[in-house]
């Protein structure tokens, strides 16, 4: 039986990395001035160019296909249930991979230019 805790913990873990990306601009000194939500100028076959090029760049074949996959970022989105059934692990071993993924990028010298290229 799985320990209700340790999954609540992970949930958190996950929800914190999120709000820490959502932030980014935010975090370590770095001053925010840059509305996040708002890509008005930012033509969108760049942006997306520019974000596949960070997926590819910065995270291993099985890496960059889990998390389109759980994004639905050029696929059919798929739960998390539904891919550790298909790898064969876990659903708390899946989401300790994605939290790993989105740390990994979080601190890529690529996501810092693409930080930079959406606020300015």
């Amino acid at each position: 039986m799985m320990d209700v805790t340790e999954l609540h913990d992970e949930e958190n873990l996950l929800v914190q990395m999120q709000d820490r990306w959502e932030n980014y601009g935010s975090l370590d000194g770095i001053a925010d001035t840059h509305d996040s939500f708002s890509l008005e100028g930012v033509p969108r076959f760049e942006l997306s160019e520019k974000i596949n090029n960070l997926l590819n760049h910065a995270l291993t074949t099985d890496e960059n296909l889990l998390l389109r996959q759980t994004l639905g970022m050029g696929c059919k989105q798929r739960s998390i249930k539904n891919l550790a059934q298909q790898m064969g692990i876990s659903q708390k071993a899946v989401q300790k991979q994605l939290v790993d993924i989105v740390e990994k990028l979080r601190h890529h010298d690529d996501s810092i230019q693409l930080w930079k290229y959406l606020n300015q």
